[in-house]
């Protein structure tokens, strides 16, 4: 059984995984529009650059759009879920007055 005050827990802990994954989406989308506009001879060592290559990554930049629209997803999830509130059944002990001591 929750209280109140574990479900203000369980709400700012969502929030704040949704924030998270709202960050990460975003910059996973700013990778996928850096190599949709960058060519790969200019694009930073720790994002794949190559000596000699040319062109564009193109798998990279439609995975990092995948990715961010996956994450971006995760997010709106952690903050739209509402979960159902818990009944106890009719025959518990606890729910009679005569449980109550």
């Amino acid at each position: 059984m929750t209280t109140t005050s574990d479900a203000g827990t369980t709400s700012s802990a969502r929030k704040i995984a949704a924030i998270i994954l709202g960050v990460l989406a975003v910059l996973a989308i700013i990778a996928g529009v850096i190599y949709l506009a960058e060519p790969a001879k200019s694009l930073p060592n720790f994002m794949g650059h190559k000596a000699g290559s040319s062109g564009h990554h193109a798998l990279r930049m439609a995975g990092s759009f995948i990715i961010g629209i996956v994450l971006a997803a995760a997010a709106w999830v952690a903050l739209a879920y509402k979960p159902k509130p818990q009944e106890l059944p009719a025959n518990n002990p606890e729910n009679t007055p005569a449980g109550h001591n």
